[in-house]
């Protein structure tokens, strides 16, 4: 049997950047409970949730894109913009 080759995607979020990326998407805080920020969009399916935590695992994250509508791809440019040359 090999090895599990871990594949990374997304690496460890900070809570604020995801806020920061599902505000650029429409969404606005609603309401914060416990250590969970929540925020809603108006003809979203459900809200995204939050976790006040300064490093989010990759699960967490990219279920929160999936809610937001970002796909693996998207999200990672979103985390990861290219700086711009002057």
């Amino acid at each position: 049997m090999q090895p599990r080759i871990s594949t990374v995607f997304v690496r460890p979020v900070n809570w604020k950047e995801l806020v920061r990326i599902c505000e650029e998407e429409g969404f606005s805080f609603d309401r914060d409970r416990g250590d969970h920020y929540i925020m809603t969009k108006p003809g979203a399916a459900r809200p995204v949730v939050i976790p006040r935590k300064s490093a989010l695992r990759e699960d967490i994250v990219l279920g929160i894109a999936r809610t937001v509508g970002l796909d693996k791809k998207l999200l990672k440019a979103r985390l990861n913009p290219q700086k711009k040359v002057k």
